[in-house]
């Protein structure tokens, strides 16, 4: 009976674990908004079904690393945790990752040494503030593209460089540690779902974003590729000017939007809505 009753606990320790989020990304013109705007913003994706806030990222090259910003950052995080959502913490992101990226092998695997040393100070940072307690997991901000990372010698060093980076962190606080992926037809969809595959072996969820945001594939190819065993999907809630020569984008139609959270996550999976400017909620309290 023991045994049953384990069996049962363990089958349902996915579900149970499974969050429905939405991601913020922290930006300096951020720093605006009031406790009292920020709490209404909270209070209503609670309504909404949210549990979990996850920050994309916690410091942005030297954003967010001191000063009031940091206290800023952190004093919104604590704000989230009281108002009763979950905190996954984001850690070091790097502007240039897309092009340093494309170093070649011994150069690459020196900045993804230096990538993991920074997102373990940050962190480190994080236990001390708030306490391992109230953090509920960590976030590489580093994207992961099926372009850089189609060669399966490559794929071994990402999959190298997210599992000691997960070991390193679980030294700070063990905590289910989240990656996010990206596709725009540079592998073929079987290639891709293996390779979601392979890096899930590192032992960090992937969470693939379905490209309806960035609008690169149709309906039925972005289908193809989300057939990828992942452990979350990234529901982009904002439609991308394809003409703007630097990233500019609207949020996707309210009706669309509704029509998501609507929807029950599936069981076992993460949903992370991407991002929280674009969503009704904050409306008129962060700027797209």
């Amino acid at each position: 009976m023991m045994k049953i009753l384990l069996t049962t606990l363990l089958l349902a320790a996915p579900a149970a674990n499974a969050m429905n989020a939405v991601m913020y990304q922290p930006q300096l013109r951020d720093t605006t908004v009031s406790d009292a705007q920020w709490q209404h913003v909270l209070s209503q994706l609670k309504g909404q079904g949210i549990d979990t806030l996850v920050l994309q990222w916690s410091r942005y090259d030297q954003a967010f690393t001191a000063g009031e910003s940091r206290a800023w950052l952190e004093h919104k995080a604590q704000l989230a945790l009281s108002g009763g959502l979950k905190l996954v913490i984001g850690l070091s992101a790097d502007s240039q990752f897309f092009e340093r990226q494309k170093q070649p092998g011994p150069a690459l695997e020196n900045y993804l040494n230096h990538l993991r040393a920074n997102d373990v100070a940050v962190a480190k940072r994080w236990v001390d503030v708030l306490g391992a307690q109230s953090i509920s997991g960590w976030y590489i901000s580093s994207e992961l593209d099926d372009r850089r990372w189609r060669d399966p010698q490559m794929q071994r060093l990402a999959e190298e460089w997210m599992k000691k980076t997960r070991l390193s962190l679980a030294a700070v606080a063990d905590k289910p540690v989240a990656v996010s992926s990206f596709f725009a037809g540079n592998m073929t969809p079987d290639s891709y779902r293996k390779w979601v595959t392979t890096l899930s072996h590192s032992g960090v969820k992937v969470w693939v974003q379905d490209g309806a945001g960035t609008q690169m594939l149709t309906e039925a190819e972005r289908a193809l590729y989300l057939q990828a065993p992942s452990a979350g999907k990234v529901i982009e809630l904002f439609r991308q000017d394809k003409q703007s020569r630097t990233f500019k984008a609207t949020p996707a139609p309210v009706s669309y939007q509704q029509k998501w959270l609507a929807t029950p996550v599936p069981q076992g999976q993460d949903r992370v809505y991407f991002s929280l400017r674009y969503m009704s909620a904050a409306n008129g309290v962060l700027a797209h």
